[in-house]
C-alpha cells in the first residue's frame, strides 16, 4: 500500500527522523504540522490509527477458513486416474527417483536431518511442482478442468495454517478408517487396517515426508480500491540468536553481526523442516474432526500457497529398513500422491 508517490515520502520521513519523538504512557503520539522532525513517534501514531481501521477491512481478524485437497497424478501432471494411466503415474515416480537426496541442494539447505551420518546414500523420491492463483488455472497452473481444485483471487492472500499428504493405495499405513469416527461415537469398535509383514507390497505404518516452499511467496496487494497487483518475496525463514545463550548451545552458533569479510554468508541460521507422517488415504481428510489435526503439520503456518516451486521428498528409509525395496514398493502400490492444504484467506476489502 505503500507503492504510491505518497507512500515513498511517508518511507522517506522514517528515514530521515532523527529522533523518537513524544510518547504517552508507552503510546506513540501524533506530531500534528509541517515544521520539524516530530521523531518516528508520529510515523507509528499514523500507522497505528490506519491499522485500527484496516484490520478489519482486510479480514485479518475473521478470515475464512478452508481444507483443500489436490491430487498429484490428475491436476499436477494431468494423468488418467483408472488404470489406462498408471504406467504413465510409475514413469513419473522412477523419473522422480533419486538414489541419494542429498545431492539437491535444497534438500540438504531445507530438510532437517536429512544425512543421519553414517555416510551411505540416501535414496529417496522427490516430486516438483508449482503452484498459483489465477482465474481460469487450477493450483498447479493447468486450465481449469472438471474435479480440479483452485483458489480464488477475490482473496489478496491465502495463508497455510496446516498442510497434510496422503499416499491413495499405499499399503500399510496405520490410518483411522473413514468411519472410525461415527462407529465409535454408538459404542462400537471399528476394524482395523493392519496389513501382514509378509505382503510383497507392504511398507511402514508411520511413512514420513518433507514438503518444503524453496522458490518464491507470491501475494496480491490488498484491493482497497477494487485494483490489485501480485507481489512476491524470497522468504527467509531463520532462527535468531539466544540472547544471552546460558548453556553454550550450538543454538547460537552465529553471531548478530557479520564482519565484511563474511557477508556472503547468511547473518543467521536457517531454520529446516522436520519431516511429518504421511497418510494411506486422502479420506483421512475427509473427517471434519480432532482427528484429522493428528495428521496435518503446521511448520508451514502463515507461509503463502502460491510459491513457484515446492518440493516433496519421501525418503526410501521411512518406508522400509531396505530404502531401495521400500521405494520400489512404494511406486507399485501408490496409485496418486495428495496434499491437503488448511488455509485461511483473507478479502481485503
Amino acid at each position: 500500500m505503500l507503492g504510491t508517490e505518497e507512500g515513498q515520502k511517508f518511507i522517506e520521513r522514517i528515514i530521515a527522523s532523527r529522533s523518537l519523538g513524544v510518547y504517552k504512557d508507552g503510546q506513540p503520539q501524533f506530531g500534528a504540522g509541517d515544521g520539524g522532525d516530530p521523531g518516528l513517534s508520529s510515523v507509528l501514531a499514523e500507522m497505528n490509527a490506519d491499522w485500527s481501521v484496516l484490520q478489519g477491512r482486510l479480514g485479518v481478524n475473521n478470515a475464512d477458513t478452508y481444507g483443500t485437497t489436490v491430487s498429484l497424478r490428475s491436476e499436477r501432471y494431468r494423468i488418467l486416474p483408472d488404470e489406462s494411466g498408471q504406467a504413465n503415474w510409475q514413469d513419473i515416480l522412477h523419473r522422480s527417483t533419486m538414489g541419494d537426496l542429498r545431492a539437491d541442494p535444497d534438500v540438504t539447505r531445507y530438510c532437517m536431518q536429512i544425512d543421519n551420518g553414517d555416510g551411505l546414500p540416501v535414496p529417496g523420491i522427490i516430486l516438483e511442482f508449482s503452484t498459483t492463483i489465477t482465474d481460469g488455472l487450477n493450483l498447479f497452473g493447468h486450465y481449469l478442468a472438471p474435479g480440479d481444485n483452485t483458489f480464488s483471487t477475490s482473496s489478496f492472500a491465502n495463508k497455510i495454517f496446516g498442510v497434510g499428504v496422503a499416499f491413495d493405495g499405499y499399503i500399510g499405513s496405520n490410518d483411522p478408517l473413514p468411519t472410525q469416527v461415527v462407529v465409535s461415537s454408538v459404542g462400537s469398535v471399528s476394524p482395523t487396517s493392519e496389513v501382514s509383514f509378509m505382503d510383497p507390497n507392504g511398507l511402514s505404518a508411520t511413512p514420513y515426508v518433507y514438503l518444503i516452499p524453496t522458490g518464491r511467496d507470491f501475494m496480491r496487494t490488498p484491493p482497497l480500491g477494487d485494483s490489485t497487483q501480485v507481489r512476491g518475496w524470497d522468504v527467509a525463514d531463520v532462527s535468531v540468536p539466544l540472547p544471552f545463550n546460558i548453556g553454550a548451545s550450538e543454538f547460537s552458533s552465529k553471531r548478530y553481526w557479520s564482519s565484511s569479510d563474511s557477508l556472503s554468508e547468511d547473518l543467521f541460521s536457517l531454520r529446516k523442516h522436520q519431516a511429518f507422517r504421511a497418510v494411506g488415504s486422502s479420506s483421512v481428510f475427509a473427517q471434519m474432526n480432532l482427528a484429522m489435526d493428528n495428521y496435518t503439520n503446521n511448520r508451514l503456518v502463515g507461509r503463502s500457497i502460491w510459491n513457484n516451486k515446492w518440493k516433496l521428498v519421501i525418503p526410501g528409509r521411512s518406508l522400509l529398513n531396505d530404502p531401495d525395496d521400500g521405494i520400489a514398493r512404494f511406486i507399485k502400490s501408490v496409485k496418486d500422491v495428495k496434499l491437503h492444504f488448511k488455509t485461511y484467506p483473507y478479502s481485503g476489502n
